[in-house]
């Protein structure tokens, strides 16, 4: 376990600024603003360590490989995050109808990813102007270890379009890349709907009703999730079980997926 501050050289990508750092083995760690005063939780032998990490993860749902854990404390204190194994390059496992209408789909690359997110977060919407509400990106982990192209999945054409697009961020297709965001308190949609014991019309109604309540408000803010699904939704209950509301009556919620988070271009909004 380690306490120590280590020392960090501020770098822009893709317009965010992060806090860089190479970790004792080799291993590249990006601090975002949020990420910056945990550095010392997020350090990976305070929550990578294999024993810490078998014990304290729990699998998410969803089809990538995701975690809940916890980090050691530091000084007293533990962060509560979420882990996530990007895949860029990897193929899309998205239904037919949404490959035929995006044709370029692709997973964002982890500098994307918390570019568009940033975005998304600096948007306002509505009077009183709003934003959305998501996790906080905290950092971009690098493992040392370098995969064989077998083992990572990726496919180098979609890869050297990263790279064509973005050279800046620079991506080696045989390191995983690992985004680590805070933990947000809440139920999904589905887990709502169990909760509730909703079966049948009434489940399908609900999820439909969620979902496109946050793609609506998204869209006026000019993004999109291309893969929405009711998972993507975190809610919050009251003490009788009932959904919070926000102020102005409407759903509390927050958008915990962004995997295929990207804007809506002008010509897009226009037509």
């Amino acid at each position: 376990m380690s306490d120590v501050l280590p020392k960090f050289q501020p770098r822009e990508i893709l317009g965010v600024k992060y806090f860089h750092t190479q970790t004792p083995d080799g291993g590249d760690l990006y601090f975002t603003e949020f990420g910056l005063p945990f550095a010392r939780q997020l350090l990976p032998e305070n929550w990578r360590e294999s024993e810490w990490f078998t014990a304290h993860r729990q699998k998410l749902r969803g089809t990538s490989t995701i975690y809940r854990t916890v980090t050691r404390p530091v000084a007293g204190k533990s962060l509560e995050i979420v882990v996530r194994y990007n895949r860029v390059g990897e193929e899309l496992p998205v239904d037919t109808l949404t490959l035929e209408e995006f044709i370029n789909a692709d997973f964002n690359s982890p500098f994307e990813e918390i570019k568009v997110l940033m975005d998304l977060r600096a948007s306002r919407r509505g009077v009183p102007l709003r934003r959305m509400p998501t996790k906080k990106p905290l950092a971009i982990f690098e493992p040392p270890d370098l995969l064989q192209l077998w083992q990572s999945g990726r496919l180098e054409s979609k890869m050297a379009q990263k790279l064509a697009r973005y050279p800046q961020a620079a991506l080696d297709i045989r390191r995983q890349y690992i985004l680590i965001y805070g933990w947000i308190e809440g139920h999904d949609a589905q887990q709502v709907a169990d909760l509730w014991q909703l079966e049948g019309e009434p489940r399908l109604e609900f999820l439909k009703k969620t979902t496109a309540f946050v793609t609506d408000e998204m869209a006026e803010m000019g993004f999109r999730v291309l893969d929405m699904k009711p998972a993507h939704v975190i809610l919050r209950l009251n003490p009788d079980g009932t959904l919070k509301k926000r102020q102005d009556g409407k759903l509390l919620y927050a958008l915990v997926d962004y995997e295929l988070l990207e804007k809506i271009s002008a010509a897009e909004i226009i037509s």
